[in-house]
């Protein structure tokens, strides 16, 4: 019994791991346009390499082979669509970048005009905030919110990746 990938898997296995570097490298075109359009290319590219490999690959084509590189590759693009779109479009972490870039404690009034630049939250965003809480990134003291050595760490990180995709 062979428990090696065959080459179609092989070179969806390749194409999977190649495919965050895509993503950084439309990032940096700017004719590519918004996220969502830049993550359906990625898509795109990524199936037409795929078929491409699958045809220049020497050698049979099995089935099987083929199939389960198709569901390699589609695993990867699930995959990286989970972060990109926590990327792209993630509102608990925008929420935190809105407190950090403040660069002081502020009223809940005021993270809520700061996020939507004079909106109000109300009830979503004592949710998002609960969030926050739970996972150590915010405090309150004294009916203010602050965010934590973590929560300003990953406001960095996510500022540092939203930067190197040319989401922000």
């Amino acid at each position: 019994m062979n428990l090696l990938p065959g080459p179609a898997q092989a070179a969806a296995i390749g194409i999977s791991l190649a495919f965050p570097l895509l993503l950084l490298l439309y990032a940096r075109i700017a004719a590519t346009g918004g996220a969502g359009r830049r993550f359906r290319l990625g898509c795109i590219s990524v199936v037409i390499l795929y078929a491409v490999a699958c045809i220049a690959l020497p050698g049979q084509r099995h089935v099987g082979d083929v199939l389960g590189g198709l569901f390699l590759l589609g695993t990867a693009m699930m995959l990286c669509y989970i972060l990109f779109s926590l990327l792209a479009w993630g509102f608990t972490l925008t929420l935190l970048t809105a407190l950090v870039q403040a660069g002081h404690p502020l009223t809940l009034e005021q993270w809520a005009t700061a996020y939507m630049q004079g909106g109000d939250l109300g009830t979503f965003t004592h949710n998002r905030l609960k969030l926050l809480i739970g996972a150590g990134m915010v405090i309150t003291a004294d009916g203010r919110l602050a965010p934590t050595s973590k929560g300003v760490a990953v406001a960095h990180l996510v500022k540092l990746v939203r930067l190197s995709t040319g989401l922000g």
